[in-house]
């Protein structure tokens, strides 16, 4: 799961990790047209060839503090133009996803059918995304679309702990996650077909202010490729430090370091934790 050299951070040979995504939120775009995602893709063409269309996505902030829940309120105004696609350019084998929309600049890279090598944070990841936002600011530049300030930084690791390595059945979730220990009773309710759990943790920066939220989620689910159990395991850091994406680092390690304390000795030795 881990990958960079600081020496407490926890370090793996055969991370479950399946997924990791960088995302930058910044203020929208009025300028930008669907004209203009095209014109960037040009650009980029070379290393991502193959272009997708998806709705975009919605905005999203975190704030410190209980959740304030909002009232849906429906509105019913004529639109003058469609509303802009989010732009999905991939590379050739679809390890590599670069997803543009008129306030968000996102970066995944996918382990997929291919099998593909974990790429790592500290060498490869943090600067694939900073060569192609930075190309995409300059592309924002020369266009004179307007100025992005980043307002919010996402930062996604997907892991997928499939059965057959270090556990076989669901009830087993106990050698999986350290916060499953329970008590499980011989009679009612007995031991459970399987568990979700989901959490939120505050994220301290530097001066022990909040600066963000760790959202953890765990999911049973069946692996597609070869039908088996798995659970899932989803953490996303979200929130904002500094003026650029400096929280990038930060919440990546509240990542690591969460994944480490979450899971057992036991799954630590299946994907092969390194001794420092």
């Amino acid at each position: 799961m881990s990958d960079t050299p600081e020496h407490d951070l926890p370090d793996f040979d055969n991370p479950p990790v399946v997924e990791t995504v960088l995302s930058a939120q910044f203020e929208r775009l009025t300028a930008l047209r669907t004209v203009h995602l095209g014109l960037f893709w040009q650009r980029v063409r070379r290393e991502f060839p193959n272009v997708q269309e998806h709705p975009a996505l919605a905005p999203i902030l975190e704030q410190a503090g209980e959740p304030v829940p909002q009232a849906v309120q429906l509105s019913f105004q004529p639109q003058e133009s469609l509303p802009l696609p989010r732009l999905w350019l991939l590379n050739q084998g679809g390890s590599e996803l670069m997803q543009i929309q008129n306030d968000r600049f996102v970066k995944n890279w996918r382990k997929g059918e291919a099998n593909a090598e974990y790429p790592h944070y500290t060498p490869v990841i943090k600067p694939a995304f900073e060569r192609d936002f930075t190309e995409f600011q300059t592309f924002v530049a020369d266009e004179k679309l307007g100025e992005i300030k980043v307002s919010q930084c996402e930062v996604t690791y997907v892991n997928h702990i499939i059965a057959g390595e270090g556990w076989s059945k669901r009830d087993e979730i106990e050698k999986i996650f350290t916060f499953c220990k329970l008590p499980f009773a011989e009679s009612y309710p007995g031991r459970p077909e399987g568990l979700a759990y989901l959490a939120r943790f505050p994220i301290l920066g530097p001066n022990n202010e909040w600066i963000g939220r760790l959202h953890v989620e765990v999911l049973p689910a069946i692996s597609i490729s070869d039908n088996k159990p798995m659970y899932a395991l989803n953490f996303t850091a979200r929130g904002m430090y500094g003026s650029g994406i400096e929280f990038f680092d930060i919440g990546r390690r509240w990542i690591v370091k969460s994944f480490e304390n979450l899971t057992t000795e036991h799954m630590h030795q299946i994907w092969r934790k390194k001794t420092r």
